[in-house]
């Protein structure tokens, strides 16, 4: 189905902004949000993430907590770059498709589905960002602004560049080994409001949550 929604109009539990068009399987959970002129095709959205404006997010799961910037791109497909002559479409998309083609069937694999996308949970995905079909980022990690991210992101990560490469991790080795296995995230919403402040520190999260 597809909706195109009025500015702030409810559609089980996201908060569609302007033009938003979701079609095929979508799932979002509680305090999501989409914003003006994305669109959204088999998306499942975790609690309180959010696409800005003018995002494309296609065939992926995204976590908790996920911050996705302006101008994004999710899930992008593969045209066909060894062996064949040409990449355009008519040469290897059958008639069924919209476009005028040369083809009789469909040659290329790829373009039957786009490989599934998995985004953990408190992500954040820079302004103008590109991520191909298959790939996945791991919870806490960092994908910078116009980054195009065509290989996995490791957990508390942050990447950038064309194509995009490890910059640094966010903390170290032992502190990721700890947020990797509390996940607060999963944490009801009572325990977060008492512990925002926590938040600001990584050391002081983990003496406060020690034995938890």
């Amino acid at each position: 189905m597809f909706f195109f929604s009025k500015k702030y109009k409810k559609y089980n539990n996201l908060e569609a902004q302007k033009n938003v068009e979701i079609s095929g399987d979508c799932e979002f959970a509680k305090g999501t949000i989409a914003g003006n002129n994305t669109y959204l095709h088999n998306v499942s959205l975790g609690n309180y993430s959010y696409l800005s404006d003018y995002g494309c997010a296609r065939d992926c799961t995204i976590g908790k907590y996920c911050s996705i910037g302006r101008n994004v791109t999710i899930g992008l497909g593969k045209h066909p770059s060894e062996k064949f002559v040409s990449t355009h479409p008519a040469l290897f998309f059958d008639v069924n498709q919209k476009m005028f083609t040369y083809a009789d069937n469909k040659y290329v694999q790829e373009f039957k589905q786009i490989a599934k996308v998995t985004i953990g949970n408190d992500v954040w995905i820079g302004d103008g960002a590109l991520i191909m079909g298959g790939i996945s980022i791991g919870d806490g990690a960092i994908v910078g602004a116009g980054a195009v991210v065509v290989k996995d992101v490791e957990p508390y990560s942050i990447v950038g560049g064309v194509p995009a490469r490890p910059i640094r991790y966010r903390f170290e080795p032992e502190e990721i080994d700890f947020l990797k296995k509390f996940k607060w995230w999963n944490k009801d919403e009572e325990w977060i409001r008492k512990n925002f402040r926590n938040f600001s520190d990584i050391k002081k999260f983990m003496a406060q949550n020690a034995d938890r």
